[in-house]
């Protein structure tokens, strides 16, 4: 929220997070589902939408990648079908996964992606990491770009990686 300058709309942001759950079906929340669910509550909120508003209005509006993703099946399909006519609307035609998101995915060498994402990044990568490329290429690439330009800003708290420090703060 801080970092789309809505920060100041926290309140509304969680608010709306119940609101764009159940536009979504009422999904079952992990990682991935729920950076969807909270993504969408910031783009109503962005855009003074209500659930029935974005419903309506849906063949206008440009939603978020995630939300683009998710809808399509690229993250599984939920136990309960995608929400119509939100999904048919959001999607304007993309094709969708059909059947396990994973199941037509070529066999991956996991040594072979960590030997040359090391080699790339020019430091060590854990597992974790690796795993982070595997499911999420152009996230992981656009963090460590990130990283590269910033430092190892993974180890601050949240609250000082968005706000800053306050005068005379530290942080260890």
């Amino acid at each position: 929220a801080f970092s789309l300058g809505l920060g100041s709309q926290f309140d509304e942001v969680k608010q709306m997070y119940r609101e764009a759950n159940l536009a979504l079906g009422d999904i079952i929340k992990v990682t991935p589902s729920s950076k969807i669910v909270g993504d969408l509550a910031q783009f109503m909120v962005q855009n003074n939408l209500t659930r029935e508003t974005l419903v309506d209005r849906a063949d206008d509006l440009s939603f978020p990648k995630s939300v683009v993703d998710y809808m399509q099946g690229n993250i599984g399909q939920p136990p309960y079908g995608f929400p119509e006519p939100l999904r048919t609307k959001v999607l304007r035609g993309k094709p969708k996964v059909k059947g396990r998101a994973g199941e037509s995915l070529p066999p991956m060498d996991f040594e072979k992606v960590k030997k040359e994402l090391e080699d790339r990044h020019e430091r060590p990568l854990r597992e974790q990491d690796v795993m982070s490329y595997a499911m999420f290429p152009s996230v992981f690439e656009e963090f460590e770009q990130f990283r590269a330009a910033y430092g190892p800003v993974d180890k601050l708290p949240t609250r000082i990686f968005f706000t800053g420090l306050d005068i005379a703060e530290e942080v260890d």
